[in-house]
């Protein structure tokens, strides 16, 4: 049995921080020996520019002007040896491949020791849309300095090099980023308590009205018994704004010169709001759930939750929906209670409507391992295939036989040698073309070995006893 002990603490500061140092220096070698592997996978994988299909449409490569082409298909490997998705390994990927391949005096600072791996990524994100003359120009003037950089003097590094070496670029990125005024709704972050993250940048005329007319409908909704937090007025208030244009609409200008149209908004205005928001819930409980007072089920005391669609599936607990519930602005739609254990079958190739939300319910995401995108959003695939020329010697249309995965997995598995099975509802089997296999469930994604030994294993050919798990091309 492994021991579990922790080592001992040094016992004064001055130990303490010399073992932060240490500490700290072994994890930028790490860092920086990682960057080496993921430069080497990259090396170890360039494409083939025969076969378009295997890599990126526009560019064709992972970094800037000058760096190779390189096999799509080589990041979903390397990604789940990591952990991460594939977005998130494919932008370490990238920050290594250009700064081996477009800055090469400050890849060779970082291997010698003298810039952290880290900063040397951090300048890489800034050159990867430049001219392999203006980003060798940066790297001519940050390699010396790179750690004691600060990123305003590397913006300055940078529109410097834009000037000097992309100036009819530099215009037209001036004229594209002029209004920078935009409206974020971050639907993937819900919170349990059924919030939902807003940013905004707006002009100084639009945001300085908004806030008036926020902090005035704060103020009256004190004026009426609310006991929330002025942040809480506030929020309402801004719901309240929303959903009174939504009742009362836009005009037009025939508007203004019909009477009887303007007397009819000013009804619409002066009436209650009907309901304009539409929330749509699946729910993972009885109907009587929502609408008992103790709200336990019948007094079962069984934990009730929902899942906005709306919302990434976000749960959310059943008092928030009861409340929404009790909103006459807002129509809240409750999904009937799929049953997971039920088998849905059809003839051809199209699952039906019913099976798509049965597998989107289910699945929740797409079902590659450490992907996150919502299912709703993606392919439904077969994962034994469907035989279109014998369709009673293929994979069936069934529920047992469809997951939910995005277009990039769909297409990785159909032409990128992924495999996987579903041993138990919800639960997927993945094993990667280099023998790793992973698995995806309702917890979420983990390694679990392999497939076959790795090539020169301990565990040969030879040994007595060892079956041959080679797969057939190896």
């Amino acid at each position: 049995m492994p021991d579990t002990t922790a080592p001992a603490l040094p016992d004064t500061p001055a130990e303490l921080l010399r073992a932060v140092r240490e500490r700290k220096q072994a994890a930028d070698r790490n860092d920086v020996e990682m960057m080496r592997l993921g430069v080497h996978w990259a090396d170890l994988h360039l494409a083939d520019p025969e076969h378009a299909e295997a890599c990126f449409t526009s560019p064709k490569t992972f970094a800037g002007e000058g760096s190779p082409s390189i096999d799509e298909f080589c990041v979903p490997e390397f990604a789940t040896m990591l952990g991460r998705t594939c977005d998130s390994a494919g932008r370490f990927l990238t920050e290594c491949v250009e700064v081996a391949y477009r800055l090469p005096q400050l890849w060779g600072a970082v291997q010698a020791g003298l810039v952290a791996g880290w900063r040397a990524r951090v300048i890489a994100q800034t050159t990867l849309d430049l001219t392999l003359e203006a980003a060798t120009y940066v790297d001519s003037q940050v390699f010396w300095c790179a750690n004691r950089l600060t990123p305003s003097a590397l913006g300055r590094v940078v529109d410097e090099a834009r000037v000097r070496h992309m100036p009819d670029a530099l215009e037209k990125a001036l004229e594209k980023s002029a209004d920078k005024r935009n409206v974020t709704f971050d639907t993937q972050q819900v919170s349990f308590d059924g919030t939902m993250h807003l940013e905004a940048d707006l002009e100084i005329p639009d945001a300085l009205a908004l806030r008036e007319a926020v902090a005035s409908g704060a103020e009256h909704l004190a004026k009426l018994g609310s006991t929330d937090t002025v942040d809480g007025r506030r929020a309402t208030a801004l719901g309240d704004l929303a959903r009174r244009q939504l009742t009362i609409g836009f005009d037009t200008d025939e508007d203004h010169r019909d009477p009887s149209a303007v007397e009819e908004l000013a009804q619409r205005a002066s009436k209650p709001a009907a309901p304009v928001t539409q929330i749509v819930i699946y729910a993972h409980l009885s109907a009587d759930a929502i609408t008992s007072p103790l709200g336990n089920g019948s007094g079962t005391g069984e934990a009730l939750c929902a899942r906005v669609e709306q919302a990434g599936q976000r749960l959310l607990s059943v008092e928030q929906i009861r409340a929404w519930c009790g909103r006459p602005d807002a129509a809240v739609v409750v999904k009937p209670v799929i049953d997971l254990r039920e088998r849905l079958e059809t003839k051809g190739y199209a699952p039906t409507a019913a099976m798509r939300e049965f597998v989107v319910v289910r699945d929740g995401t797409c079902v590659f391992p450490w992907c996150g995108r919502n299912a709703r959003h993606g392919d439904i695939d077969h994962i034994v295939p469907y035989d279109h020329d014998h369709p009673d010697r293929g994979g069936p249309t069934s529920t047992d036989n469809l997951a939910a995965l995005c277009r990039r997995h769909h297409r990785l598995k159909t032409k990128g040698r992924w495999r996987y099975r579903m041993t138990e509802p919800g639960v997927f089997d993945w094993t990667s073309p280099l023998g790793w296999t992973y698995r995806r469930d309702h917890t979420g994604s983990r390694c679990t070995g392999r497939a076959w030994p790795d090539p020169g294993h301990a565990l040969g050919d030879d040994q007595p006893g060892v079956p041959d798990l080679h797969p057939p091309d190896q």
